[in-house]
């Protein structure tokens, strides 16, 4: 094998190498605008609903701490409307057992 088709090679995969870094580097900084989430934590902030109200404002429901907080959004400013404690899932009742229906 000639010393240039070994350095050739070599250079390709520096390349194919350096394309991977960069697109691996890219998906960390600009994933999260995508909707790519990538390596964070579990967290108890979430978007619970949302509402166009006209073309630049929309109505934001956001779950936090325990607390629902309704926003409104908008282009210059936003503005926290209400905020209240979040309803908790409702919980299935307790069954009677057959015996104790029996009369």
């Amino acid at each position: 094998m000639d010393i240039l088709n070994v350095l050739k090679a070599l250079a390709a995969l520096a390349f194919v190498l350096g394309i991977l870094l960069g697109f691996a580097w890219l998906l960390r900084k600009y994933g999260s605008t995508l909707g790519i989430k990538v390596g964070q934590d579990v967290s108890d902030l979430r978007v619970v609903e949302w509402r166009s109200l006209d073309m630049r404002r929309k109505l934001a429901v956001v779950r936090w701490d325990g607390k629902d907080h309704l926003l409104v959004l908008g282009p210059t400013n936003d503005l926290l409307v209400a905020s209240r404690t979040a309803p908790q899932p409702a919980t299935p009742a307790p069954h009677a057992d057959n015996d104790e229906i029996k009369s």
